[in-house]
């Protein structure tokens, strides 16, 4: 037969014995510290009074400043608060019992006062070092302090209002408010609904607030079962934690051996072993039913709600949830008792067998659901400027370090902002993947990386970190395909022969595999009808050095990116368009060019690369050049060039693709120029040009050709005036339209300047050449200097450049060590090519055939053109530079010069091997006939004094020659010439 309702309750016959005692055994121990304190007061007659007070007072401060600590003033209040004074007079009546026993403990007094009086000094100072201990040790932790090197964001939930990122308060104080409104009646449960990462945890926080402030209507009791999934009992340690919670928030010792009495009813059947016998324990026999009852009794007599919290449900496992779901049903009995739920539906159904009856299980189990959802907003908002707060700090991230990340920050709040947000939400939807995103750019040390100082193109960038954050299998295979300069099927295609760009077909069959998030990213990232590629063959170079998609030839982007997420590498600024960019763009706005130059991020000591690529780009974006910034940018590269290497390495030093730049920013910029706009390609307007070639009008005494052939430049200046020549020839077919017709019409300004490129190229060289030869003969042919000797006589760090110095420094220091080799056979190349390359250039008489005019081709003056100038430089050559007669040694240049015109057996058709002297080539530019009237004068003498030589070798761009090898060769072709000289 049940128990009826009204029945009154038993009393509470443990709670008063434990009260009884407790009074009892506090006036027992008054008792004897007031025996141990009347015996050691004597011996501390003779201490000063202010010593004694002082101790006194210690004692005092001490005590009460461990009780706080340990909350004492908190259990006292919650006691007082519970007006028990039924209890508090079981109390009094303990120690009253103990007045009456007194007599009956007399032996124990007496043993106490004859005591040493020592020993209650002994106990005060254990007492005062046992309360004193865990202070210091609290105060010792608290005052430890390690500075992070690196800081990342804790996944964890928001305690308060103030750090409510997604302005959830309003909402979650109304759901408290419709709690408490609800009333108490069984089995009431409110079911907060959302996906990982919504924040239920933190909603539900900022909810107990509230429900804190009401602490006289209602007790929250958090219960996560994800601590507990492996206990077999569940509903035993949901029944502790409640118990725990409601002690810690009110003063019930009745409620303890009710608790006590459920959980050894749950658990059943004991059995206990003594002696070697087996006894087993049963439980009484009174249903949970009856126990619940008796629960709820104690909660409705404290006049408290129960709001029982149960987070992390879709956390379990399917077992497991059927388990807390069952042991939250066997509670319902507590009438007291609200429950909250918080999980996402379609992880639990996914978790069931079958979805329909999983989510009617959830509908029939809830009463109340709320739903919550993330407004792509509040996280715009947030990644945009309201991290900035100080109350909305990202945790122990530094704000200057966020600041560094803002970029890519702003860059994703715009795609939150954006068409593509709901494809994005399932990426970067919620704050915990904001925390894994910013986490995963603290890691890769992005702040330490101006990203406005690199090419990273930052939307590839947040693509890029979103596959690896959340399909690291995609990520390993990008990586794999597209590192260690391989080409995979993820980066564009264009043919050699197509223009336009294309995806691989293995791409194309990845993504319509992938699932939908990871098939929009590589969307996103490679396809190139998604990125506006697909029908465009001109595409800017801004974009083809920065977009992740472009891995091949020179701009490898996409490794780039995956070396920084991967490797944490960022490209050195010099490696970067940006930077070039950026200072090409200041140039624009006025900025002296020598400014930028002598910057650190162009210092020489790098290498010269950054000024190629700058010199690259200016001049590609020249066209709008203003007057002022023009002439800064002919005068500052002619100026800079001495600074820039000869030799080659790889290519052709700098020092001499330096002066096509020259050339394309004369014909481009060089002319027409105002200070706005710019004035059209007249002939009266492009002969500005003529006029800075050679130094005429407004440029006089600032001619190109005085100030790249000015003696402080020496031999390797007369080498750029020379290129510089050779381009200004049409036959070529370069693309300095300009400068052609500008030297046409100078000479005759109603000359055509279209036609047949063989006359316009004869015209447009004629005053140039003679200009140049002019210049070479007042300094060269007049003056008798020998130019092949002023060549040798260079110092070799003159063809180094800036760096020439230190390069010149190692070498002087120590002969022997490995790379001084490689540095001096390339200095004698260079020394090898200026000689030929301008010796040939002024003799040589070959008409326009595609390799320019030679200025032997023309006469000193006048229209004539019948090879002037070649017949003086071949007097030049032959009777000064190379005769014996003025300098033995002169022969040493001849030989030298034969030497470097040897020809190789794949062009001739020869069936020798390697390199051979041929009546062809051997003169080089030189007339074969003066070459064979010389040989004749000079050849046996010659002879005579090479016979001893076998060590001398001359190096030239293609093959090195060796005196002791090749000399034989050339004496032979050198005996054919002078066999057929006129």
């Amino acid at each position: 037969m049940t128990k009826a309702k009204s029945a009154m309750k038993m009393p509470e016959l443990l709670v008063f014995a434990r009260m009884l005692t407790i009074g009892f055994i506090v006036a027992e121990v008054w008792r004897i510290s007031f025996y141990l304190g009347a015996s050691f007061a004597p011996k501390l007659a003779d201490v000063n009074f202010y010593i004694i007070s002082s101790g006194i007072f210690s004692g005092v401060m001490l005590i009460l400043f461990y009780g706080v600590s340990r909350g004492a003033h908190i259990s006292t209040v919650r006691i007082i608060r519970s007006l028990r004074i039924d209890l508090l007079i079981v109390v009094c009546v303990g120690i009253w019992t103990n007045v009456l026993t007194s007599p009956s403990l007399s032996k124990l007094h007496v043993a106490i006062n004859k005591v040493d009086p020592y020993w209650g000094g002994a106990i005060l100072l254990l007492l005062c070092v046992i309360l004193l201990s865990p202070l210091i040790q609290q105060f010792w932790r608290k005052s430890k302090k390690t500075i992070p090197q690196l800081y990342f964001i804790a996944d964890e939930e928001i305690g308060d209002v103030e750090e409510d990122l997604l302005s959830n308060e309003a909402q979650a104080k109304s759901f408290a408010e419709t709690v408490l409104a609800s009333g108490a009646h069984a089995g009431l449960v409110f079911g907060v609904d959302g996906p990982w990462g919504v924040g239920k945890t933190s909603f539900i926080n900022l909810a107990q607030q509230y429900w804190a402030s009401a602490e006289d209507r209602a007790i929250v009791c958090r219960f996560e079962p994800l601590r507990y999934a492996s206990e077999p009992d569940l509903t035993d340690r949901l029944i502790r934690d409640l118990s725990a919670t409601i002690q810690r928030k009110v003063f019930v010792p009745e409620f303890r051996p009710t608790v006590s009495r459920y959980s050894r009813l749950i658990k059943g059947k004991a059995d206990v072993s003594f002696l070697g016998f087996k006894l087993s324990m049963e439980p009484s026999n009174e249903t949970i039913d009856e126990l619940l009852e008796d629960i709820d009794e104690v909660l409705k007599r404290i006049d408290r709600r129960v709001i029982i919290i149960i987070d992390d449900l879709d956390r379990l496992d399917p077992k497991t949830i059927n388990n807390v779901l069952f042991a939250t049903r066997r509670t319902f009995k507590l009438s007291q008792a609200t429950y909250v739920l918080c999980y996402d539906t379609e992880i639990l159904v996914d978790s069931k067998d079958e979805s329909s009856k999983a989510r009617e299980f959830l509908e029939k189990f809830v009463t109340v659901k709320l739903s919550l959802f993330v407004d792509s907003t509040s996280i715009r908002d947030f990644l945009r400027r309201d991290w900035k707060r100080e109350e909305n700090k990202l945790g122990s991230i530094p704000s200057d370090t966020m600041l560094k990340l803002s970029a890519v920050l702003n860059e994703l709040a715009d795609i939150l902002d954006g068409n593509l947000a709901a494809k994005y939400l399932p990426l970067v939807g919620n704050m915990r993947k904001v925390k894994r995103f910013v986490n995963a750019m603290v890691l890769m040390q992005i702040e330490k990386s101006d990203l406005g100082k690199t090419d990273f193109n930052k939307r590839d960038l947040i693509n890029l970190m979103l596959i690896h954050l959340g399909y690291p299998g995609l990520f390993r295979q990008i990586y794999a395909e597209e590192t260690e300069g391989r080409r995979g099927i993820f980066s564009v295609i264009r043919e050699y022969d197509k223009p336009k760009f294309k995806n691989s077909t293995e791409l194309s069959k990845l993504i319509e595999n992938q699932e939908e998030s990871p098939a929009f990213l590589l969307s996103q990232l490679f396809d190139v009808t998604t990125l506006g590629l697909e029908d465009r063959s001109d595409v800017d170079e801004a974009v083809l050095a920065s977009r992740a998609c472009f891995n091949q030839d020179s701009y490898r982007n996409l490794e780039k990116y995956l070396k920084l997420i991967v490797r944490f590498a960022s490209p050195e600024p010099q490696d970067t368009f940006v930077l070039y960019q950026k200072a090409v763009e200041k140039v624009e706005k006025g900025a002296p060019i020598s400014s930028i130059l002598t910057s650190s991020d162009f210092s020489l000591e790098r290498g010269e690369q950054a000024h190629d690529q700058f010199w690259r780009l200016l001049v590609s974006q020249s066209y709008e050049f203003t007057r002022n910034v023009a002439d800064d940018a002919i005068d500052t590269l002619i100026n800079y060039l001495p600074l820039y290497s000869t030799i080659e390495n790889e290519d052709r030093g700098l020092r001499q693709r330096s002066i096509y730049s020259l050339l394309r920013l004369v014909d481009r910029a060089g002319w027409g120029r105002t200070s706005g706009r710019r004035l059209p390609n007249s002939p009266e307007n492009i002969i500005e040009i003529a006029w800075r070639i050679f130094g005429e009008n407004t440029y006089k005494e600032k001619g190109i050709i005085e100030r790249l052939a000015h003696k402080s430049r020496g031999v390797i200046g007369w080498n750029d005036l020379m290129i510089f020549r050779l381009y200004c020839s049409m036959d070529r077919q370069g693309q300095l339209h300009n400068l052609y017709s500008a030297l046409i019409v100078h000479q005759d300004k109603n000359a055509q300047t279209n036609g047949l490129v063989t006359d316009l190229s004869i015209k447009g060289m004629r005053k140039i050449s003679q200009e140049i030869f002019a210049l070479f003969k007042l300094n060269y042919i007049d003056t008798k200097l020998n130019f092949f000797k002023e060549v040798i006589d260079t110092p070799h760090e003159m063809f180094l450049g800036e760096n020439g110095l230190l390069i010149n420094q190692v070498i002087s220091k120590d002969k022997t060590i490995q790379n001084v080799n490689p540095i001096a056979n390339r200095v004698s190349m260079a020394r090898s090519i200026i000689k030929n390359f301008v010796i040939y250039q002024l003799s040589n008489s070959l008409p326009p055939n595609g390799s320019g005019v030679g200025c032997g081709y023309y006469d000193v003056s006048g229209a004539n053109d019948a090879k002037g100038i070649a017949s003086l430089m071949n007097d030049y050559i032959f009777n000064f530079c190379f005769n014996p007669n003025i300098n033995e040694d002169n022969i040493f240049h001849f030989l030298d010069y034969c030497l470097s015109n040897l020809t190789s057996s794949f062009f001739s058709g020869a069936e020798e091997s390697g390199y051979f002297a041929t009546k062809s080539e051997l003169p080089g530019g030189l007339d074969p006939n003066e070459m064979g009237k010389y040989w004749s004068q000079y050849g046996q003498f010659i002879r005579q004094q090479t016979s001893v030589i076998d060590d001398r070798e001359v190096l030239t761009s293609n093959y090195t020659a060796f005196y002791n090898e090749d000399l034989a060769g050339v004496f032979t072709v050198l005996d054919q010439l002078a066999n057929e000289v006129v």
